[in-house]
């Protein structure tokens, strides 16, 4: 048969954005307690980072970076070897 062609299975993907949607409409995440917990949690950190007149800077905490632009928190990626340094710099300061 000339000039069939064989369906291609195509994958579906989920991005990240449309899984938390979903799991924000479909009420298994509290997104406005989630947002709470992790403010509460960087606070501390945030207000050093303000004090100091930073207007851009990233928070290192739990093996994750977030960075802050303009008081928001615009994105969190996984801490990798590249704040390293940082790390070390802060354990030292915490034993003085």
């Amino acid at each position: 048969m000339a000039g069939t062609k064989k369906a291609v299975r195509r994958e579906l993907r989920v991005s990240d954005h449309a899984l938390f949607r979903w799991l924000q409409h479909a009420h298994i995440v509290d997104v406005e307690q989630i947002r709470t917990m992790l403010t509460t949690a960087l606070d501390r950190a945030f207000q050093a980072g303000a004090a100091m007149g930073g207007r851009e800077f990233i928070i290192l905490a739990e093996g994750m970076v977030f960075v802050v632009r303009e008081d928001v928190v615009t994105t969190v990626i996984e801490e990798d070897s590249r704040h390293t340094r940082a790390r070390a710099l802060t354990k030292r300061a915490d034993k003085s």
